[in-house]
């Protein structure tokens, strides 16, 4: 158990040693299922490629709704995997749905005063306590002429950062850094420099995630605790349309009223699709019909190859990678 006399951030919990900055291994766990990548440096060039990519089943009830309630039914799990590829270091994933996502705009502060900054707001802005609680936080804009610093604010109750430490380093890994899936799936499948607003949509069997990404920085995130059928069904299409035009308008609406206070903000005019569900055909068209803004798969490997190198890996299956490579593309910039 982490005991702490003052309130820290995700990476006080995860210091990075400088010979750490290039892990390249990712590791999601998901209520259905583990999922890894490994990445290594390209021969010619700054890029990565792919060297595994791999996901195992988990027992059923271990992980509800993010919630790891069995950790030692994954300990094997992750013993093997450790142990096939030569795991110690690892970036994982905390469970968006249980995490508290917001922006704001604070005055203007230099920047090592900004973890403080942001801690005298947490309670105000999500239900949990300050000392209960882990924080990170994106800078979006910052403008030291009005004073101004925009923010995205990611918060997670610490007990479930504790969980998912303690799982991992008993099984000999020690976790490096945590991310939230929006942010690592933006870091995969957002081209680096693209500053316009885009929702990327996370389509997996048990859920659904609307995401939110402007300045390249997750600004909206809601998650839905269905998706398409494991079987390929997709009974939920209409609650899943609702609350992408809801998730649209809501957006657009706040653009046009930051417009006009002066704020630069544009309406979404482009949709990414990933998860299992991604490259569903069928179920993209129907789901997407009533959609006002154009859609595709995601390119996991967008930002991942200086060389335009894409891995031999079918794109259906790419789809469901997208956090595990963002994870680690997160230590390549």
């Amino acid at each position: 158990m982490i005991v702490s006399s003052r309130q820290r951030t995700f990476l006080d919990f995860f210091p990075v040693p400088e010979f750490l900055l290039l892990s390249t291994t990712g590791i999601v766990i998901t209520d259905d299922d583990t999922k890894f990548v490994q990445l290594r440096r390209e021969i010619f060039g700054d890029g990565f490629e792919l060297a595994h990519a791999t996901k195992v089943a988990n027992p059923k009830g271990a992980v509800e709704s993010g919630l790891i309630s069995s950790p030692a039914e994954l300990v094997p799990i992750l013993k093997k995997l450790a142990l096939h590829y030569g795991i110690h270091y690892a970036c994982a994933i905390l469970p968006e749905e249980k995490a508290y996502l917001f922006t704001t705009t604070i005055g203007w502060v230099p920047h090592e005063g900004l973890k403080d900054a942001v801690a005298f707001i947490i309670e105000e802005n999500a239900p949990v306590s300050l000392a209960e609680s882990v924080f990170d936080f994106e800078i979006i804009d910052e403008d030291r002429g009005t004073g101004k610093i925009k923010l995205a604010v990611s918060v997670l109750p610490k007990n479930i950062v504790n969980t998912y430490v303690e799982l991992f380093e008993s099984v000999g890994i020690t976790p490096i850094s945590f991310e939230l899936e929006s942010q690592a799936i933006s870091r995969a499948v957002v081209h680096y420099g693209d500053k316009r607003p885009c929702i990327l949509i996370n389509l997996s069997p048990k859920k659904t995630g609307f995401y939110v990404v402007e300045k390249g920085v997750v600004q909206f995130s809601t998650t839905l605790s269905y998706g398409i059928g494991v079987d390929g069904s997709y009974s939920n299409l209409n609650d899943l349309r609702a609350e992408m035009r809801k998730v649209l308008a809501f957006w657009n609406v706040r653009s046009e009223v930051n417009s006009k206070s002066g704020e630069s903000e544009n309406k979404i005019e482009k949709a990414i699709l990933c998860g299992t569900g991604g490259n569903k055909k069928d179920f993209v068209e129907k789901f997407m019909s009533e959609g006002d803004v154009e859609y595709s798969p995601a390119d996991v490997w967008l930002n991942m190859s200086s060389r335009g190198h894409v891995p031999e890996i079918p794109l259906d299956e790419s789809l469901d990678y997208a956090s595990a490579i963002g994870l680690v593309l997160s230590h390549t910039r």
